[in-house]
């Protein structure tokens, strides 16, 4: 399960190359336009269980209300369709979330860390 977002800023880049001993310059119309995000929920055979487009961030709150309205869907643990994979975003560690999905028998793993 994770979520990923997109606005007109999206393709632009805060740094690059240029000549050396000169500072790399870009010109950019400034756009402010809206942001969307989706959240989604896929098996390991890519098949999408459940999705959610909303306008604008999203919160924790909106993603607690997503995962509670799938868990459902989820199997016991050591069954398949027991575990919830998660990066480390920080929306993700929910103390609360995390033991209520774990009350049903489910399991919550995060991805490890990418030094």
């Amino acid at each position: 399960m994770d979520e990923a977002s997109k606005d007109e800023r999206t393709l632009s880049r805060g740094y690059g190359y240029f000549l050396k001993n000169t500072f790399a310059t870009k010109k950019n119309v400034f756009m402010r336009s809206i942001r969307y995000t989706i959240l989604s929920a896929l098996l390991l055979q890519g098949i999408y269980i459940a999705v959610d487009i909303m306008e604008g961030s999203c919160i924790k709150e909106k993603f607690r209300e997503f995962v509670i309205s799938n868990v459902p869907q989820m199997n016991a643990y050591s069954s398949e369709y027991s575990v919830l994979v998660l990066d480390n975003a920080r929306i993700h560690h929910d103390k609360d979330l995390i033991e209520y999905i774990e009350s049903f028998g489910r399991r919550v793993e995060f991805l490890p860390l990418i030094p």
